[in-house]
């Protein structure tokens, strides 16, 4: 069961990721300028958001394995699509598609933890969520130098290939057999009507207190990749971006071997709270520090955000039961990646019409402090029913 769910937890970010190596490639064949690349990478982003209550519905009514299996394949057949979209407006289409996909079996990843390794839940959330950092390097850093040779330097066909081991972990999955004591859990609902137990409760103050810590460490570490390539060229350090950018996305694999290593961190205060202080030091100091110093604020930032939010998207199998996980892992998407999206928007905003790349960085700076009020002095977080 740990081999699935790591293998689960790979498959979240590959095509997400493996489509901004090819961007150029996707914009000259579909005549898509700047706004249209950007937006063709931040769509599957917005849908795994806004995915994340229509998935609980659909783990509730299917079961875990069943959610988690078609969702996988939705993913991999939209990713797929993408490569022979007829339209840039097919193109954007099936873009949404493929992270309503990745929305489905996200959601539904804390529950199934909870199931399949129900003596072992804070390594079963450390395992996958490995696998997804793996994932992402895999995703950002294997297309070009590997996939893409062996795509014969066709890009809609480099998609096609990544889309091969998706299906067969998909089929692994739907084949796997839970024990006994599992079966039922993670079988669910199939069969039963839908109810309210699997949805976001939005008066509850725990969906919301969660879920603006997971967007302080969402935006923590987004908001420097979008804008670090500019930052560094308008303070003439251009020369270091290749290698902060490689050093700042391998953070996260270090921040999961960290977690793998103290699973016992799942489900503790302190460790969200140190991790979440460290992020606003870290994103305070590449603000307004320049060279090394600066540098090495960003990794500071790459490592506590990716902490915190491996902690948090940990903490639903963890402090919750049944259909609670569900129902507090999708409030906690939602409103996590919800706002995490739109403070860098806020952000570029601010800063093209002042004239100073740094405030791109000062939105989510401002609301990562705020965010610290809500982290909450218990030693363990309550759980949740």
């Amino acid at each position: 069961m740990f081999a699935i769910l790591w293998l689960v937890g790979w498959t979240l970010r590959v095509p997400v990721l493996a489509a901004p190596p090819l961007a150029t490639r996707i914009g000259d064949a579909y005549g898509l300028d700047a706004a249209g690349i950007g937006a063709l990478t931040m769509l599957p982003v917005v849908a795994i958001a806004f995915g994340a209550v229509p998935a609980a519905m659909i783990i509730a009514r299917f079961g875990l394995k069943a959610a988690i299996a078609g969702g996988l394949l939705l993913m991999a057949a939209a990713s797929s699509a993408r490569g022979y979209a007829p339209s840039s407006t097919v193109l954007f289409a099936v873009s949404v598609l493929m992270g309503l996909g990745v929305a489905v079996f996200q959601t539904a990843l804390p529950a199934a933890t909870r199931a399949w390794t129900p003596n072992h839940i804070a390594l079963g959330s450390a395992v996958y969520l490995n696998g997804m950092m793996v994932g992402e390097m895999s995703g950002a850093g294997l297309t070009l130098p590997v996939v893409l040779p062996m795509a014969a330097d066709n890009w809609r066909t480099a998609l096609l290939l990544w889309s091969i081991p998706i299906v067969l972990i998909a089929l692994a999955t739907a084949f796997v057999r839970p024990t006994n004591a599992e079966r039922s859990s993670s079988e669910g609902a199939a069969g039963q009507e839908v109810t309210t137990a699997s949805l976001p409760r939005w008066n509850d103050p725990h969906v919301w207190r969660y879920g603006v810590l997971l967007a302080g460490s969402v935006v923590a570490f987004y908001v420097i990749n979008s804008y670090v390539g500019a930052i560094l060229q308008d303070r003439g350090e251009t020369e270091a971006l290749a290698g902060l950018l490689l050093a700042y996305n391998a953070t996260p694999l270090l921040a999961s071997i960290a977690v793998l290593a103290f699973p016992r961190w799942i489900g503790k205060q302190g460790p969200i709270a140190a991790s979440a202080v460290l992020s606003v030091a870290g994103l305070a100091g590449f603000a307004f520090f320049s060279g090394w110093l600066s540098w090495a604020a960003a990794l500071l930032t790459g490592f506590a955000a990716s902490v915190e939010l491996i902690l948090l998207v940990s903490l639903p199998a963890v402090i919750a039961k049944g259909h609670a996980v569900t129902r507090l892992s999708a409030g906690m998407t939602l409103v996590g990646y919800g706002i995490a999206f739109v403070l860098p928007l806020a952000g570029g905003w601010l800063a093209k019409h002042l004239d100073w790349l740094e405030l791109a960085l000062i939105p989510s700076l401002i609301f990562m402090i705020a965010a610290l009020l809500v982290t909450g002095r218990e030693r363990r977080f309550p759980k949740y029913e």
